[in-house]
């Protein structure tokens, strides 16, 4: 446990408050767009729902950012400096570097989220209950999984460029596709189906749907979880098989 602490420590400095790339693309742009669309552009005009649905789209922009980004990133340049290798010939195991990786990760998601929702509720002045500001939270915060798995499966490219391209090519169009940026519903009817099946859309679905208090549709969920068995599957492919071609 010590050894998972301490790794988590020197990950948690190293990669994000030594990391201004972070701080600007993962919290300040989205906060950005935020407050562009819900003050500047509506002239502080628009309806509490939109300033809400906002919210939770910028939210969950942010972390599509934080995970395709910063954490494909981060692994790649830890196998590029040699520290996987050095990890393999030390008694601290891979599961003690990744269980390091994945509370580095909850930690910033949480965090995250606070800081955007709470700029969100004071410049907007938001009223929601307690309990939906941590539904809402809770959900996005458990439903980040499948992004840092697909962060996970991008760092096994073998490129700095290929991560970073595949990382745009990802991030951005699943934004769009899932409504973050426009409702889906202005969309061609095909692309509102394609939309609706990528892993971003139902995140985003459930969790307007818990603060504007409308049903939350159980195929969403199904949709959650189907992404989160495949990118699991992915993510044990691409590990067996980097093994497999190093040896």
């Amino acid at each position: 446990m010590k050894t998972v602490m301490t790794q988590t420590k020197m990950d948690f400095k190293r990669a994000y408050f030594r990391n201004p790339r972070f701080a600007f693309f993962s919290l300040l742009m989205p906060i950005g767009f935020y407050l562009l669309f819900t003050k500047v552009m509506n002239q502080g005009l628009a309806s509490a729902s939109f300033n809400l649905q906002y919210m939770v789209s910028m939210t969950t922009y942010s972390l599509i950012l934080s995970n395709v980004f910063t954490l494909s990133t981060l692994l790649y340049n830890d196998m590029r400096e040699g520290l996987l290798a050095l990890i393999n010939l030390s008694p601290t195991s891979k599961a003690t570097y990744y269980t390091a990786k994945l509370l580095n990760l909850g930690v910033i998601n949480g965090l995250t989220i606070i800081v955007i929702f709470v700029v969100a509720a004071l410049s907007n002045r938001l009223q929601l209950a307690w309990t939906t500001w941590l539904l809402t939270a809770g959900w996005l915060w458990l439903a980040s999984l499948p992004l840092c798995l697909l962060g996970i499966s991008i760092s096994f490219l073998n490129d700095d460029n290929q991560i970073q391209l595949a990382a745009n090519l990802l991030a951005f169009p699943l934004a769009i596709l899932s409504g973050l940026w426009w409702p889906l519903a202005l969309m061609p009817k095909q692309v509102q189906v394609i939309g609706q099946h990528l892993p971003v859309y139902p995140i985003n679905q459930i969790a307007q749907s818990i603060v504007l208090k409308k049903t939350v549709h159980f195929a969403d969920y199904g949709v959650t979880l189907g992404w989160t068995v495949i990118l699991v599957g992915l993510v044990v492919y691409l590990n067996h098989h980097q093994k497999g071609a190093r040896h």
